[in-house]
């Protein structure tokens, strides 16, 4: 087995592998691991089902030819629980990921606390996505001291996703925790996302024995923020520090302690 474990990118929803490509793949990449961005189908003749993004990420792992360390960022990270619930990983980073019980809190978060948020998401979903300007996109996405033009040049056009899959991911094709959790996790998120909540970190850490990092100040879109090199640094120390990929270990007692 290599020193290094190969990286497995898995992109969110309303966004494409993009996300990744665009700093902190790359960063990996330039530091000697072996990284793959599949596109996960949010389309193709039907309406994707969470099914067939798991059966993507599948494919892509089984490619790099040994266990890869997958990162998944929100709707990604949900991917990725389904792989290690699998057995198919040798750790996995969870970035501003929804917790194992799926997207409800997401949606509650989203329809009782951020109507302009919703709004925005709706016009996305609806193929709207290029109206959105950069404050739009800034106020769901970033953080509020994300300047204008930092989103103007890195932020992808909001992609429809998968009505189908986001469905799935809130109600039947949820990720079978007593097994994902046999997984080393890292779990990251903003205490400023306006998506995903922050009492699906402490559920990360409570239900899957993740372990636990807060960076302050930050929005949802982690892996584009200005702070990215700060994500990027965290993953790698994670990797490091727990040998991940380098031998099979038992697991550790759940604490879920914030870093």
């Amino acid at each position: 087995m290599s020193r290094r474990p190969p990286l497995l990118f898995l992109c969110g929803g309303v966004a494409g592998p993009q996300v990744w490509t665009r700093f902190v793949a790359p960063w990996f990449a330039r530091r000697g691991y072996r990284v793959a961005v599949p596109r996960l189908p949010a389309f193709a003749k039907r309406p994707a089902r969470i099914r067939d993004y798991v059966r993507t990420a599948r494919e892509a792992a089984a490619d790099l030819g040994e266990r890869p360390v997958a990162i998944g960022h929100s709707l990604g990270g949900f991917v990725a629980q389904h792989l290690a619930a699998e057995g198919r990983l040798a750790g996995a980073v969870l970035v501003a990921s929804p917790e194992p019980t799926g997207l409800g809190a997401t949606l509650w978060r989203l329809s009782s606390g951020g109507p302009e948020a919703l709004a925005a998401l709706l016009v996305a979903q609806a193929g709207g996505g290029p109206l959105l300007g950069p404050a739009a996109v800034r106020r769901i996405l970033f953080s509020e001291d994300t300047p204008e033009d930092w989103v103007t040049a890195v932020a992808p056009v909001p992609r429809p996703e998968s009505a189908a899959a986001l469905l799935d991911a809130t109600t039947c094709d949820l990720p079978f925790w007593p097994t994902a959790r046999l997984t080393p996790m890292l779990a990251v998120q903003g205490d400023r996302d306006a998506l995903v909540p922050i009492s699906d970190l402490w559920a990360l850490a409570a239900i899957c024995c993740a372990e636990m990092h807060v960076m302050r100040g930050r929005g949802h879109r982690l892996p584009i923020d200005p702070a990215w090199r700060s994500l990027a640094w965290r993953i790698n120390a994670w990797l490091s520090e727990r040998a991940i990929g380098l031998e099979r270990r038992a697991r550790p007692a759940c604490v879920g302690a914030a870093r």
